[in-house]
């Protein structure tokens, strides 16, 4: 219950990942374009099932529908987290 970005959330399978998680989503758009970028988990879907599966949200409207009906690509998206000092501290 957030508002999306166009072209910054992407939805995930939320019994996998972490909402408001960034994410740095390497892709290609359906006219053969990079899509290489930073985004946000924030929303979900039926069809977003397992660890490698996400959606980018376009935006709303006839050219947004246009953008997201010709992606289907495959792609890389990395998880960004914070990593733990060897010793388990904060710091």
């Amino acid at each position: 219950k957030v508002p999306l970005t166009p072209g910054r959330s992407l939805a995930v399978d939320r019994l996998i990942h972490t909402f408001h998680m960034p994410v740095w989503v390497d892709t290609t758009l359906a006219d053969g374009a990079p899509f290489r970028r930073l985004m946000v988990a924030q929303d979900t879907g039926s069809a977003i099932v397992g660890a490698a599966r996400g959606d980018i949200f376009t935006g709303c409207g006839d050219a947004a529908g246009a953008i997201a009906g010709g992606l289907a690509a495959r792609g890389t998206f990395v998880i960004l987290a914070p990593r733990r000092s060897p010793a388990g501290d904060e710091g």
